[in-house]
């Protein structure tokens, strides 16, 4: 009677008639019944079985579930029902396996990870590549991990989490913001994208930023675009600030504290401008070429004033008020008045001197002329006085000894004249005379009750015409003509 061979799901893979055998349905040789000498055959099968096909060549025949070792890489096969796969084995204990192939896997029972052999012939101990997880046990999480974090609402938020040495170091969540229901250190709510723990920085060139040091990136200034800003700029170096295309314009500072600020160009000139009733105006230029420094003051009208003739390394046009002292160590040069206020009666010392000191106080007034000494205590002078009819004085010592106006000069009682020499028929001059003079070379002599007066001429007297009064003992004398 004849065998049907069936596989564990029922499948007949082939019917065996008595005393005969198969050897092609499977990698096993199938006896019939009453075959003859099917002791061997069975022996055979079973060694084929126990060392699963131990070969360099894949056992013909297979069946799907079939094993096979091959001796060629000395890995164990399975057959899938169409193709030979790989069974690697996997040895847990606290050190890498050393008798082993390509594909082996090593559960290290010790820091809990798992290996695989990268086939590497001679073995070496490199050849095992980590397949997970990323952190050694007594190392604590490290890595990426897939996590779910309960919120204040109860509600779960999937995320991931970076850990390192056991310490989450960033979260990245597509969820909304939301606060954790158990506090986490460094992290008091979680944003939408990748937080950072405050305890750690990332460090390395970013492509884009919505935030710098809790500020949006809209808030910082840009170098690339004109900008302004509403706080302080601070430059905390003495190079300090350089402007213009070929960086003509410098502002740095020195250690001794000094301030420079510099037109590096050569001969170029520095000019500072105000906004003037609307127009921007020069006020102060200092020249490259020479270093002359101009400074413009500005009338209330907004009018500046200049002048083309004035010398000096600083050129003030329009006037300059001064609330210090001002020094001059060389010559003072005023083309205008100058003007100073006027100093106390007897001041001596270096202050200028105005025109109403120096008249009243300096020893000459406007109407009086002193002697040496000072204005306000000389007795000596003499004053000329004009009111519409005009007056001199002379006073020595506090006495007035002449008076003087249009009809003449009058000397006070007491007052001398130098008697002037009288000469022979002396034609006179325009000295004055002393009464002695008169006395002695005028038209009378003798004195007081016998005086006579004598009159020479070449015409003889004529009463009324010539002759305005004669008394008794008048003498004439003719001369001829």
């Amino acid at each position: 009677m004849a065998y049907n061979i069936t596989k564990t799901d029922g499948t007949v893979i082939d019917t065996i008639a008595d005393g005969t055998y198969n050897d092609s349905a499977t990698s096993l040789t199938l006896v019939g019944r009453n075959f003859s000498n099917y002791g061997q055959i069975m022996t055979n099968n079973l060694v084929s079985l126990l060392e699963n096909f131990s070969y360099n060549i894949s056992p013909s025949n297979p069946l799907s579930g079939q094993l096979w070792w091959s001796t060629a890489d000395k890995r164990l096969r399975v057959y899938t029902g169409t193709a030979w796969k790989i069974v690697s084995s996997c040895t847990a204990q606290g050190s890498a396996p050393s008798t082993t192939v390509a594909g082996d896997l090593w559960w290290d029972s010790t820091e809990e990870q798992l290996y695989v052999y990268n086939g590497t012939d001679p073995y070496a101990s490199a050849g095992w590549i980590l397949v997970g997880p990323p952190y050694k046990k007594n190392k604590g999480k490290g890595g990426a991990i897939w996590e779910q974090i309960e919120d204040t609402t109860n509600v779960l938020r999937d995320v991931i989490s970076v850990y390192w040495n056991g310490s989450r170091t960033a979260i990245i969540s597509e969820n909304s913001t939301f606060t954790p229901l158990v506090g986490i250190t460094g992290f008091s709510t979680i944003q939408y994208g990748w937080n950072m723990s405050t305890a750690h920085t990332i460090w390395g060139t970013a492509n884009n930023a919505s935030y710098l040091g809790n500020q949006p990136a809209s808030n910082y200034l840009r170098s690339d675009i004109d900008d302004s800003t509403a706080g302080t700029l601070t430059i905390t170096n003495n190079s300090g600030l350089i402007i213009g295309l070929s960086g003509n314009l410098t502002v740095a500072t020195a250690t001794s504290g000094a301030v420079n600020i510099t037109n590096t160009k050569s001969d170029a000139d520095i000019n500072l401008y105000a906004n003037i009733g609307g127009t921007s105006t020069s006020v102060l230029g200092i020249l490259g070429s020479t270093g002359r420094a101009t400074l413009r003051t500005v009338s209330l009208s907004g009018a500046t004033s200049s002048t083309s003739s004035s010398t000096g390394a600083l050129i003030v046009t329009g006037g300059a008020g001064i609330g210090e002292n001002l020094y001059v160590a060389g010559i003072g040069d005023f083309t205008g008045n100058l003007y100073a206020p006027t100093q106390a009666p007897l001041t001596e010392d270096t202050t200028v001197a105005t025109t109403e000191w120096v008249v009243n106080y300096s020893g000459f007034l406007k109407n009086k002329i002193y002697d040496g000494g000072n204005a306000l205590t000389s007795t000596t002078y003499i004053e000329v006085n004009d009111t519409g009819t005009g007056n001199l004085s002379m006073v020595i010592d506090s006495a007035t000894i002449a008076t003087g106006s249009a009809s003449g000069l009058n000397l006070s009682n007491g007052a001398t004249a130098i008697t002037q020499p009288d000469t022979y028929n002396g034609s006179g001059n325009s000295r004055v005379a002393t009464t002695q003079f008169v006395k002695t070379a005028s038209t009378w002599w003798g004195n007081a009750s016998h005086r006579s007066a004598k009159w020479v001429s070449t015409d003889e007297p004529n009463p009324g015409v010539n002759d305005v009064g004669s008394n008794n003992g008048d003498i004439w004398f003719q001369i001829e003509s």
